[in-house]
């Protein structure tokens, strides 16, 4: 009886691995992956396949596909990074899914009275920037600081900061949580994980922080590119783009 259970639960496993969907690994930054861990789970159903999501700063993301180059899909908070990467050729088809745009965030209801991006250089106030060698937010925060008032301006803010984050997530929970009164992050992480009775956000004029595209990069070692480009589709379809807009990306 031991016998023939054991060979039926192998026969199982057998042909739970036999019949298992492809798998797509999807490298994307931080501020997105919660969207996108929802625009990949009915992709995943509709499609009988399985999306490994791994998150992280677009930054330290980049460094570990270009290493591993293994992988299928890259979504970095800004399509800067396709700009610099695509002579590197790993880099294919890109699919526009949504905008990522710089703002301060401040506790709900902005007790400090913050109004723009002087605020950084308070020295009464508690700043928290993201790592400009990190995050995609941390490379924007230094260019959106440096169009508001120069590269002396980009020093002082950064020399007020109390810490540094890795990822835009990690500046909005450090102000949600109180470790900081103001923050420069991708304004979209405001609006999920609850934050919304947490933060607020102060935009900033678009002169300085500008909206930066969103695009899903298709890689050249992808395994199922066919697959890969359907997800991409899907990502940049009505119902796709109805998931991002809960989230806070505006098409």
């Amino acid at each position: 009886m031991i016998k023939k259970l054991t060979i039926a639960v192998a026969s199982m496993v057998a042909a739970s691995t036999l019949y298992a969907g492809p798998v797509l690994t999807f490298y994307c930054g931080s501020t997105m992956s919660g969207a996108m861990k929802e625009v990949s789970n009915k992709f995943a159903s509709a499609n009988n396949c399985e999306i490994k999501i791994v998150k992280g700063g677009s930054g330290k993301l980049w460094k570990e596909l270009s290493v591993k180059k293994q992988g299928d899909l890259y979504l970095p908070g800004s399509d800067s990074y396709r700009k610099k990467y695509m002579d590197t050729g790993l880099l294919k088809d890109g699919e526009y899914v949504g905008f990522n745009q710089a703002a301060l965030i401040v506790k709900k209801g902005n007790p400090k009275n913050v109004k723009d991006l002087t605020a950084l250089v308070d020295e009464n106030l508690k700043v928290f920037l993201c790592d400009a060698k990190s995050g995609s937010i941390g490379k924007n925060t230094v260019s959106v600081l440096k169009k508001f008032k120069g590269e002396d301006f980009v020093d002082d803010a950064y020399d007020n900061t109390v810490d540094l984050g890795s990822d835009a997530k990690s500046v909005t929970a450090a102000v949600a949580s109180g470790v900081a009164d103001v923050g420069v992050t991708w304004r979209a992480t405001a609006f999920w994980n609850g934050n919304e009775s947490k933060v607020d956000v102060i935009d900033i004029d678009t002169k300085y922080a500008p909206k930066k595209k969103l695009v899903i990069n298709l890689l050249s070692f992808s395994k199922n590119p066919d697959l890969a480009k359907k997800f991409m589709k899907y990502a940049a379809s009505a119902e796709g783009q109805a998931i991002m807009k809960n989230y806070g990306f505006v098409k």
